[in-house]
């Protein structure tokens, strides 16, 4: 008797210990579900940059995959807000591979002077998400120029290349100021200003290369105006498409890029190019402080430096233009 109860008792406690075993299966199994549960990716619309009057450039961010494999990452664009009761004015959808990660996405088939909205999205198993969108217009060509409004106090806008380039990474020509030719020899005496005392040729077509050039109301910027540019900018030294030289973000968060161009000076070849950028304004040194009639302001750039100077006139510098 004790024997057959000794044997019902081994029984119990393993059909007990089973019990347990699966009791604690179950819940394991379902604490893991709980514990990885995939949630929807975390994207972030970071900024639009090069904008023209055709194309821009979203740059954005899959911050976290939400604990499953981002499959598809990319941006869509359109005329009208995402978020308004009758959004029907979707432009297109670009793909930017997967993962996580900044990308950045090329909208090409845009149209000058038009509001367009754009968001990054990021998928995932669980579904899509999306960033906020950021709004931005594009620009209107001035007598065939592209320009940026970079939302300054003064209202002026500046040209998104060099006198004498085809896109912003190029150097373009350097000018002595106050002539509108580039030369091969930068000297003291074959330059037209070089000891003339003379006002501001900001607009003036003999002497401003920006009106004589480009025409219309292309100028060369003021001192004031490249003070302003200074104060109210952000500069970034950056590497462009393997250009260096300064990306300035006005207020609006719009930006241009201006390479370091260096100088010209005698028949040397470019100093400190890659290195410094030189620009002239249009504003000539006072009498007061220039009798001889020698200098012009400029502004300069290196690294994170943006010094305002007076630039010996017969040097050759690089000339952004401006329009009101």
């Amino acid at each position: 008797m004790r024997k057959h109860y000794f044997l019902f008792l081994l029984i119990g406690m393993l059909l007990v210990s089973c019990g347990k075993d699966k009791d604690n299966d179950n819940n394991n199994n379902g604490g893991g579900n709980a514990g990885t549960e995939t949630l929807l990716p975390t994207v972030t619309t970071i900024e639009v940059t090069d904008i023209t009057a055709t194309s821009a450039i979203c740059i954005a961010e899959v911050e976290n995959d939400g604990g499953a494999e981002v499959t598809k990452r990319g941006v869509e664009y359109a005329c009208a807000s995402f978020s308004g009761p009758d959004h029907d004015c979707h432009m297109g959808v670009i793909y930017a591979g997967s993962g996580v990660g900044e990308f950045q996405c090329e909208m090409t088939d845009l149209y000058a002077n038009g509001t367009f909205y754009v968001r990054a999205f990021a998928t995932n198993k669980a579904g899509t998400s999306y960033g906020e969108e950021i709004v931005f217009t594009t620009t209107d060509p001035y007598n065939g120029y592209e320009y940026v409004d970079l939302g300054l106090p003064s209202g002026v806008k500046w040209a998104t290349c060099n006198i004498g380039a085809n896109t912003p990474i190029e150097y373009g020509h350097h000018y002595a100021w106050g002539e509108t030719m580039p030369k091969i020899n930068y000297s003291d005496a074959n330059c037209k200003t070089y000891g003339t005392q003379m006002s501001d040729i900001s607009g003036d077509a003999e002497y401003d290369v920006a009106r004589y050039t480009w025409g219309g109301e292309w100028r060369i910027p003021t001192e004031s105006e490249i003070r302003e540019l200074k104060e109210y900018c952000e500069w970034r030294w950056i590497e462009k498409d393997d250009a260096k030289g300064c990306e300035v973000t006005g207020p609006n968060g719009s930006s241009i890029f201006m390479p370091a161009a260096g100088f010209a000076l005698n028949q040397d070849p470019l100093a400190f190019v890659d290195v410094q950028g030189y620009y002239w304004a249009s504003t000539p040194q006072s009498e007061n402080e220039d009798p001889f009639g020698g200098y012009s302001c400029s502004l300069s750039f290196f690294d994170g430096n943006v010094p305002i100077t007076w630039f010996s006139r017969y040097a050759g510098l690089s000339v952004r233009p401006v329009v009101d």
